[in-house]
């Protein structure tokens, strides 16, 4: 076995679970059974010794052993971010961090404006109106 093989080899303690990231990846189960949940999914995986499960960007996913009392390893090959990736990830959370903060702040701008309509509304006698007094023929 060598370094690298090492470095992504891991054991998870019954009642531990990992984090598998958002990058995407390839997990292999080496050794025990795992629970695999996905954001989206409708139920858990049951993946077993020697089967592989590939995960997209942006899936969030946690395992954790499926029996207790069961040491399990696994095997996790994060997919690698590109420089350019990497790069963009940052100003573009934060892009989505403002726009999230305009977005709030239209959201406050919009019921001032509807409980201003309300006041003004209540304010308004059926009779005190041009409309009621007959005016408008």
């Amino acid at each position: 076995m060598n370094a690298q093989s090492n470095r992504t080899l891991r054991r998870l303690a019954s009642g531990e679970a990992m984090h598998l990231g958002r990058l995407g990846g390839e997990l292999a189960v080496v050794e025990g059974r795992v629970w695999l949940t996905r954001d989206g999914d409708l139920g858990d995986h049951l993946v077993e010794p020697g089967q592989r499960v590939r995960l997209g960007v942006d899936e969030n996913a946690v395992i954790e052993s499926a029996r207790t009392g069961e040491v399990v390893s696994v095997r996790w090959y994060p997919r690698r971010q590109s420089l350019v990736g990497a790069l963009a990830e940052e100003p573009l959370r934060g892009l989505a961090f403002l726009t999230g903060l305009v977005a709030r702040g239209f959201v406050a701008l919009a019921r001032s404006a509807a409980a201003s309509a309300r006041r003004a509304q209540g304010c308004i006698n059926g009779g005190d109106s041009i409309a009621s007094s007959g005016a408008l023929k």
